[in-house]
């Protein structure tokens, strides 16, 4: 395998260290030296659809930060080097807010690595790469575009909790529950169950899963790199592992973008809340949007209309499921999972329309039952990828994250079914059991809600006006959290604005090459999404 020597930052990394990690139970500063001088060995990579000349290779950091003799992990990490020159950036990494260091605001100069997480959390960064290149052409050419699975995730030491608990994971934790005290029990037994069989299967990582390691992780990564400081794109959850970096290691925070941006203080049950009420939002304006197009709309050219055949087509899945081409059932539940997957891009809006008004007209759910496949990553007989784990890693995640637990999982349901009924007709009875989801986990951290002022440089947040899984407002909440930072807002649809907008990738791009924000209370028009074939 090839190797890169790197060099630069690692005398001042290793002088600020003892700022940056917890002091074991006896008061010793734990000795983390060995993780800071490791060299990463690139060689080829075994990723389904990696893009051209991406290489691979494997970080080694500790389990517990507090304690490095318990053990270590390797992370798998992706590297897609810079396309200016054969031996691609530096690693001398830049500073928010300045041009580039030979002086003019090149957007060719070497600028070292860009790191990516592209959300979850449990999201493979090693895939989600190659699908992300295309739209960072400007960007290439500057950077070495770098991804990673976090700890915990896909090819790094996955969270793993038996083959009967991960089949109950996605429903136990966040679907359908109802409305009476017996089936609030046998949920609140099924998420107890789940929780001590990823705890059984798991082992030692799974208390160590949280995003304040997985933000060390990533500075022991960028100290790997090259680089002195992190240039970084967060999507969704990864807006929540930068913004816990930039609390952890202001000093070393470069140019950061945070896209779709998470909440850093709502609870369990004010975050399922806050996303049943803008996925509500996000379907009626789906269907405003399709009755706008008269005749052409499938479901009807009036919004009356459309919504009348929406709710008569969830009625009939009611009385009766269809069945699709594998013979597995299709339950008004699949059909809400079909919307909730298209309202996260406006591209498949079309697709969604008529996948409806087919179930609708003919009872085939073809349409969205693919729709749903691709989203859960499954084949055409519902298996996932065997290095597939982001059910059980983002549970496993968000619950190390989370410092709250209710006293009476089932009282706190009963307590919150009609608000949630209210604020989504559609989405709230299925989204309600999320509030609960990490019953029988152990109390996280409450480190995420105490960020404040970071002391980092001024990062660029982009929010989109009608992102269903990440509302709106979050994003000047998190940027008053972080202290500095520009809301750079997109008036479109969809979980995220910089794959969805030239205007907002333009704005982002020119922040990353030259370091320059737009004026805050910049805002993107609301642009047509391609037709898709």
């Amino acid at each position: 395998m090839r190797g890169r020597t790197t060099t630069g930052a690692a005398g001042a990394a290793l002088a600020l260290l003892a700022l940056a990690v917890p002091a074991a139970a006896d008061g010793r500063k734990p000795d983390l030296t060995r993780f800071y001088t490791q060299h990463l060995a690139w060689g080829g990579c075994t990723v389904p659809d990696a893009p051209k000349g991406m290489e691979c290779a494997e970080l080694t950091v500790p389990i517990d930060y507090a304690r490095p003799e318990d053990g270590t992990i390797a992370l798998a990490v992706g590297r897609v080097r810079a396309a200016e020159s054969g031996e691609g950036p530096t690693g001398t990494g830049t500073e928010a807010g300045t041009a580039s260091p030979t002086g003019a605001a090149s957007p060719t100069a070497p600028k070292g690595s860009l790191v990516f997480n592209f959300g979850g959390p449990g999201e493979s960064g090693l895939k989600g790469l190659g699908g992300f290149t295309a739209d960072t052409a400007r960007l290439a050419p500057a950077y070495d575009l770098v991804s990673f699975d976090p700890r915990g995730v896909g090819r790094s030491a996955p969270v793993r909790c038996g083959a009967k608990a991960e089949q109950d994971i996605e429903g136990s934790s966040g679907g359908a529950t109802t409305d009476d005290a017996e089936g609030r029990a046998q949920l609140v037994d099924e998420l107890k169950t789940v929780a001590e069989e990823c705890r059984r299967t798991t082992g030692k990582l799974l208390p160590h899963v949280g995003t304040i390691n997985a933000s060390r992780d990533l500075d022991v990564l960028r100290q790997a790199l090259g680089d002195k400081k992190l240039n970084y794109f967060g999507i969704s959850y990864g807006t929540r592992l930068g913004a816990v970096y930039a609390a952890q290691f202001p000093k070393r925070t470069g140019r950061m973008v945070l896209d779709a941006v998470d909440s850093l203080t709502a609870n369990a049950a004010e975050s399922a809340l806050a996303q049943a009420t803008a996925f509500q939002k996000g379907l009626d304006t789906f269907l405003s949007d399709c009755a706008a197009q008269g005749s052409v709309c499938p479901l009807g050219a009036t919004t009356a209309k459309a919504t009348s055949t929406l709710d008569a087509t969830v009625a009939q899945l009611d009385r009766k499921s269809a069945t699709t081409a594998s013979g597995a059932e299709f339950t008004s539940a699949d059909l809400r999972t079909a919307i909730t997957n298209s309202l996260y891009a406006e591209q498949l809006w079309p697709t969604l329309a008529q996948g409806i008004a087919t179930l609708h007209e003919k009872g085939d759910p073809a349409v969205l039952d693919e729709i749903n496949k691709q989203f859960a990553g499954e084949d055409a007989q519902g298996n996932r990828a065997d290095d597939d784990n982001s059910r059980e890693a983002l549970l496993a995640v968000n619950c190390a994250d989370d410092p709250e637990r209710a006293k009476d999982p089932a009282a706190e349901l009963a307590s919150l079914e009609k608000k949630f009924a209210k604020a989504s007709p559609m989405f709230g009875p299925d989204q309600v059991g999320a509030a609960i989801s990490c019953t029988g986990w152990p109390a996280g951290t409450d480190y995420i809600r105490k960020i404040a002022k970071t002391g980092a440089p001024p990062v660029l947040l982009i929010g989109t006006k009608g992102d269903p899984a990440t509302p709106y407002q979050w994003a000047a909440e998190t940027a008053r959290h972080l202290g500095k930072g520009v809301v750079l807002t997109y008036e479109g649809e969809g979980h995220g604005g910089y794959t969805a907008s030239q205007c907002v990738r333009d704005h982002a791009d020119t922040f990353l090459l030259d370091g320059v924000l737009p004026p805050e209370g910049t805002s993107c028009a609301r642009e047509t999404p391609p037709v898709e074939h």
